[in-house]
């Protein structure tokens, strides 16, 4: 009779020591350095996305020609700019920074990585708030390049990248500096947070900050910057990159940006200067002035793309066809190409000053400065993303 409660008893020994093996083996697994690396780098891909989400979603301002351009770092330039925030007019025009992510200035709180240090974040000169390009459009070429370990190209004219700079590698020193940074905490020092600390160690010459300059945070020069990616003794910097693409697909697809080529193209004030100016250069353009717009947001819209405005004289007065239908008989076309083909490049100035980069079929087989070859003009009346290398018109 008393057999029952000591088998009972061992049954339960048993159970509670498989459920003690168990417990054991799931926190050593939890301590497993593989493990633990893993799940750091899940935090670093998490916090860089977010990121990435949160510097386009800056580009996207209420008014059009605002739009487009990424704030700068966070460089800690004085004491009375909070931690997290962009610093205004930093490096000069078309310089390229290098800083702590602005979460502040995005809405967001401190993004850091899964070694709990903040985000870093590098812009190219001509996307930066401050101070500005003299043009932005979808063709402008950003000053970043990506390598990996063994020199070839990752990515190339990115607008932004995003980097985590993981774990502490010799000779780099994240010791508090700045005391009001209680968020982020270290100091400014890209080079103590971005590989590699000594340039003997380094990838083809190239590390991931921009030496010779304060803080190793500005470029010398408008060149193109070539970060590396790689995973070694003395690199391991995490990336996101932020392409041109990136920031002018959201874009495009609003219907402000749309509405605003037509408003530049329907100026009256634009276009009784396009009637008069004298056609010159290969696309009849090398003489226009936006100045002549009615509104000074026509204005600064004319100036970022009117790369895109070609303009001829028709042989003859003749209609034109916009949106399948023959206009009224008109002197002159202006046209406002679209968005790049595949095959066509804009990347130089003698790509953009080239006709067939910018046009395609009946167009560009009519078209010629001064003087068009014929008046077979087809295209759109308004912009449209879904088809954005269809040329937009107008016969005046």
């Amino acid at each position: 009779m008393r057999v029952r409660p000591n088998q009972q008893g061992l049954a339960m020994l048993i159970l509670v020591f498989m459920i003690a093996l168990a417990f054991t083996g799931f926190l050593l697994n939890l301590l497993n350095p593989t493990t633990i690396k893993i799940e750091r780098d899940k935090q670093s891909a998490r916090a860089l996305a977010e990121a990435k989400d949160g510097l386009i979603g800056f580009t996207i301002q209420a008014n059009i020609v605002d739009s487009a351009y990424l704030p700068n770092p966070d460089l800690k330039l004085s004491a009375a700019i909070s931690e997290g925030s962009q610093s205004g007019m930093a490096g000069g025009v078309d310089i390229s920074l290098l800083g702590k992510l602005p979460w502040r200035s995005l809405g967001m709180p401190a993004l850091k990585d899964g070694w709990g240090e903040c985000l870093w974040y590098a812009v190219s000169g001509r996307f930066k708030t401050s101070p500005q390009t003299t043009v932005l459009n979808w063709d402008t070429l950003g000053q970043i390049d990506v390598i990996q370990e063994d020199g070839s190209l990752l990515a190339i004219n990115l607008a932004a990248v995003i980097i985590a700079p993981n774990v502490l590698l010799s000779g780099q020193n994240r010791l508090l500096t700045n005391v009001d940074t209680p968020q982020c905490g270290g100091n400014y020092d890209a080079r103590n947070y971005l590989d590699t600390y000594n340039a003997v160690n380094s990838v083809f010459g190239e590390v991931n900050y921009f030496l010779g300059s304060v803080n190793n945070r500005a470029a010398l020069n408008t060149n193109n910057k070539r970060f590396v990616v790689a995973k070694n003794d003395f690199y391991n910097d995490g990336f996101v990159f932020i392409t041109t693409a990136d920031i002018f697909r959201p874009l495009i697809l609003r219907v402000d940006f749309s509405n605003q080529i037509s408003a530049l193209l329907d100026d009256v004030s634009f276009q009784a200067h396009l009637q008069t100016v004298a056609i010159s250069g290969n696309k009849g353009t090398a003489n226009i002035d936006c100045n002549t717009t009615s509104n000074a947001t026509n204005r600064i819209f004319c100036q970022n793309w009117s790369e895109m405005l070609l303009l001829t004289a028709l042989p003859a007065p003749a209609p034109i066809l916009i949106d399948g239908v023959a206009t009224p008989a008109c002197t002159r076309v202006v046209v406002f190409g679209g968005q790049r083909a595949a095959i066509q490049s804009r990347a130089t100035v003698v790509d953009k000053n080239t006709v067939a980069n910018y046009l395609e079929g009946s167009n560009l087989a009519a078209f010629a400065t001064p003087v068009a070859n014929n008046s077979s003009f087809v295209g759109n009346a308004t912009f449209n993303a879904a088809i954005s290398n269809a040329d937009v018109l107008r016969c005046i």
